[in-house]
């Protein structure tokens, strides 16, 4: 009992050391004071100055576009891996796994200044695409995760039966293959778009001169103070994730929930 309670509170001091702070800077958006000082006074103005700083909203649009690049790309290129890969003999199998889901065990950092030394070395300039390359280089492994997840619990005779009862490659994949992975695809994409949105090391080492991510906006303001604008917009970007993961759960929810369903009608 002792040791089951010691476990209980341990798990919710970690959880206050790492939701308090987020929660203090939710809450000091909405304080008047600039310099995040009590007492604690409700106003809106910081959000209303953020709809007027253009720097901010730029930065963000920046980083909404390659996030939404980035998500798309991967949910395009992790269907292809997956479907690619199937066809795969064992060896062939784990070799094409290991390189596309090496960035995973490879420091953001690490990898941004690879590229960006990779990009010297060959006498190339700064660019987006090589910044959306290297943001689709670092989600596109998640995205995998989420497919394979699905994949393993497809039942594979389906293919067999549409095959067998004369649909063609293309009609079983539209048909059959396709549907059942649909709400995966849908997930990886959505926590593709939330690791590029975040995303500051790749960014920090590859964006050109004269464009900016709200990351990099973010941690170029710090530098010389924070002001409450930063708390505003860090609200809004909780709330964004929060709502993808929100969209996420609720995908694969309906996806588990399908599974069982069709499972039961088969017994």
């Amino acid at each position: 009992m002792k040791k089951n309670l010691g476990s209980k509170a341990f798990v919710l001091l970690a959880l206050l050391y790492l939701y308090v702070p987020i929660f203090v800077l939710m809450v000091m958006g909405f304080n008047e004071s600039r310099y995040n000082s009590l007492p604690f006074s409700f106003t809106l103005k910081w959000y209303q100055e953020l709809a007027q700083d253009d720097v901010l909203l730029t930065a963000t649009r920046n980083s909404l576009l390659i996030a939404l690049v980035t998500g798309l790309a991967c949910m395009v290129l992790g269907t292809l891996f997956i479907l690619g890969h199937q066809a795969l003999k064992n060896k062939g199998k784990q070799l094409a796994r290991s390189f596309v889901m090496m960035p995973m065990s490879i420091p953001w950092l690490i990898l941004g200044l690879s590229l960006l030394l990779m990009i010297r070395a060959v006498d190339l300039e700064k660019n987006l695409f090589f910044v959306l390359a290297g943001h689709i280089v670092i989600s596109l492994p998640y995205t995998l995760l989420v497919l394979e997840a699905r994949v393993q619990s497809l039942d594979q005779t389906l293919e067999d039966m549409s095959s067998s009862l004369g649909a063609t490659a293309w009609t079983t994949f539209r048909r059959v293959t396709f549907p059942a992975l649909a709400p995966a695809i849908v997930a990886g994409g959505f926590l593709s778009f939330m690791i590029s949105f975040d995303n500051f090391p790749i960014s920090y080492f590859l964006m050109p001169a004269g464009i900016s991510t709200l990351p990099i906006e973010i941690q170029s303001s710090i530098k010389f103070g924070f002001t409450p604008e930063i708390n505003a917009i860090s609200t809004v970007i909780i709330g964004i994730s929060l709502l993808c993961l929100a969209v996420v759960g609720l995908i694969m929810g309906k996806t588990f929930l399908g599974m069982i369903g069709g499972n039961k009608k088969n017994v």
